[in-house]
């Protein structure tokens, strides 16, 4: 279970890039763009294959075990851990702080961030039988924006502004679709910064 703890606090546009791609110059509809470059920011982080995080935000994954001698974090790029804890046992009330010297986390800049028990450590602790067992806290998201992203988040408000049905439909959407999922396919592994 994957549970956003700290939200972004921006955008990978601001409302000036927006309104100046819309060629919007009045105030009138700043709050509506405002709320195109959210929703177009979040359909495009699910466009990328396993999802992404396009601004810094803090996550918490918990999970019924620690999967295997090491495992991929979701949401990338990763860009720091901040803790690894544990139920010591299925009863347990409180939190065990695994210590960081029990693990390696591998550079999240040619990867997905990477825990991997270490090498010369002991096997990961017991603990309890419960979903929440194991929880894994980092923060993720890019600390420059790529420019395609920037592109594609632009190519969706545009199409939400001129729009503003319910629904896209014909050649339009089709175009949109591919353009978002042309430009956010050149963004895969090794793209992480």
């Amino acid at each position: 279970m994957l549970e956003k703890v700290t939200s972004a606090t921006s955008e990978p546009i601001s409302l000036a890039e927006a309104k100046d791609h819309l060629r919007v110059t009045s105030d009138d509809d700043d709050q509506l763009i405002r709320s195109y470059v959210k929703a177009a920011t979040e359909y495009c982080e699910q466009q990328v294959p396993g999802s992404r995080a396009f601004i810094q935000q803090t996550w918490d994954w918990k999970l019924h075990e620690f999967p295997g001698d090491s495992f991929e974090l979701p949401r990338p790029p990763m860009q720091s851990l901040t803790t690894v804890k544990y139920y010591a046992t299925s009863a347990s009330t409180g939190l065990t702080t695994l210590s960081s010297t029990a693990y390696i986390v591998h550079s999240p800049t040619s990867m997905p961030g990477m825990i991997e028990r270490h090498p010369n450590g002991a096997a990961w602790p017991s603990h309890g039988d419960r979903a929440d067992a194991v929880q894994v806290r980092f923060v993720a998201g890019y600390s420059t924006v790529p420019e395609q992203v920037k592109h594609a988040v632009r190519l969706v408000v545009g199409a939400m502004y001129e729009q503003r049905s319910a629904v896209l439909s014909g050649t339009s959407s089709k175009e949109i679709e591919f353009g978002v999922k042309s430009l956010l396919g050149s963004i895969g592994y090794g793209s992480y910064t």
